[in-house]
């Protein structure tokens, strides 16, 4: 998006493209934001260089196996290094690229584990209705003691007694 808020002040560019190029490929596209896409394909917009790489990281995720991912991740680094080239205003894209160097083991590790953070942030959206009902704590001791009652399975070891 970066890409494209820079080169739109440089050329026109459809006005459906900017929610466009923020959807999946394969997502739900109006015929309109169909039709930017397939505009962006054939031009030699740059944010069409950023939107292709974007696309291509999110095959990553398709992968089966570890095995199969990693062949990806370093399949997507190289394809990317060697779009971006030198050109300046790709530096954004150049940027998140090297984060996703950096963190490539970290995200490898989605195929070793099948955890998810999604309990943690159920039990965060939990903790943050418990801090607005009481209107803040007094102290940090009572707060932690109503996580714990909130979060402590108490309603299941009420019903066995």
């Amino acid at each position: 998006d970066d890409v494209r808020k820079a080169e739109r002040k440089l050329q026109h560019q459809p006005k459906e493209l900017r929610w466009a190029i923020l959807k999946n490929a394969d997502g739900p596209l109006t015929e309109k934001q169909v039709e930017a896409l397939a505009e962006l394909e054939t031009s030699d917009l740059h944010t069409g260089t950023a939107w292709h790489i974007k696309e291509k990281l999110r095959w990553i995720r398709k992968a089966e196996t570890i095995r199969a991912a990693r062949w990806r991740l370093s399949h997507f680094i190289n394809y990317a290094r060697k779009r971006l080239g030198e050109i300046e205003i790709l530096e954004p894209v150049r940027k998140a690229l090297e984060t996703v160097e950096r963190h490539a083991d970290k995200i490898l590790q989605r195929w070793y584990s099948t955890y998810t953070n999604a309990r943690m942030e159920g039990l965060n959206s939990l903790f943050q209705a418990a801090r607005a009902r009481a209107k803040g704590y007094r102290n940090t001791g009572t707060f932690i003691t109503m996580i714990y009652l909130i979060a402590s399975p108490v309603a299941d070891i009420l019903k066995s007694i």
